[in-house]
């Protein structure tokens, strides 16, 4: 199977027509629609709140450049009204995440859907190999959550990110919902295992030698550390660099310690 960016390349530049939209790849010239869209209150509502000036000036350098995002555009009139993109979902290597912002202006009329609706529809038709297609959302973001069902995804995952409850969205009955929640199941087993494991490591003469709170560690002490799977699934190893590179034993993003099993060669 391709790679998301590598089988968006192989189809890049798409535009998509619906009943009453077109959807074309972004341009420089959709600056100011860019800097609305990531500055509007009601926009960001669940997505952070407005993004810095920083932010604002690197998407609007990045999106022209960045395969698989459209600009929304009524067919009626040429306004811009939003963004669909499809990228790698950089939580999963090999998974696609379909994302989407809309000016108010837009809300209530449907124009959403029959936006996302193409895009996932091009997805799957153009890019067969290009892994599975999911879409995440605040659980508490009734409307964004509303569509996605209304276009045939089902819940299959939930997970906090960013302060908040998400929830992981891909087709109903299709090979991505089976895939995806098998996956949930095996990640739920290792987690487990791993926080099992995690305990009986903290209690052995190594494991007690180690800072209840790793993220005080100075950054001086954090070179010591042992490199091996630094930052999967946000671990951090807190052995020192010498230990024999077959247990691992640091912190979930909760604070529990787990340990995990690799071998000499990861």
């Amino acid at each position: 199977m391709d790679s998301v960016d590598v089988a968006l390349g192989r189809v890049w530049p798409a535009e998509l027509r619906t009943d009453r939209l077109l959807l074309r790849p972004v341009a420089h010239e959709d600056g100011s629609l860019i800097r609305e869209l990531l500055t509007d209150n009601r926009v960001r509502a669940h997505l952070g709140g407005p993004a810095t000036a920083e932010r604002v000036a690197a998407r609007q350098a990045s999106y022209p450049t960045a395969a698989g995002t459209w600009t929304v555009v009524r067919a009626a009139g040429e306004q811009a009204i939003g963004l669909v993109t499809i990228g790698p979902d950089h939580r999963c290597e090999g998974r696609a995440e379909v994302s989407y912002q809309f000016l108010p202006n837009a809300w209530g009329e449907g124009l959403g859907r029959e936006a996302v609706v193409a895009a996932v529809t091009w997805w799957h038709d153009a890019v067969p190999a290009g892994g599975p297609l999911v879409a995440i959302t605040q659980a508490s973001n009734t409307p964004s959550r509303r569509l996605l069902e209304s276009i045939g995804m089902v819940t299959v995952d939930e997970f906090d990110e960013h302060g908040a409850r998400q929830c992981l969205y891909t087709l109903a009955n299709s090979q991505d919902e089976i895939d995806l929640r098998w996956a949930r199941l095996i990640a739920a087993r290792r987690d487990a295992v791993e926080r099992r494991r995690g305990a009986q490591a903290r209690e052995t003469a190594a494991g007690q030698d180690l800072p209840d709170d790793l993220a005080a560690l100075t950054p001086e002490q954090m070179v010591h550390l042992c490199p091996a799977r630094h930052g999967a699934y946000g671990r951090i190893c807190a052995r020192t660099a010498d230990h024999t590179p077959d247990l691992h034993l640091g912190r979930a993003q909760d604070g529990a310690w787990i340990a995990w099993l690799t071998t000499a060669e990861d």
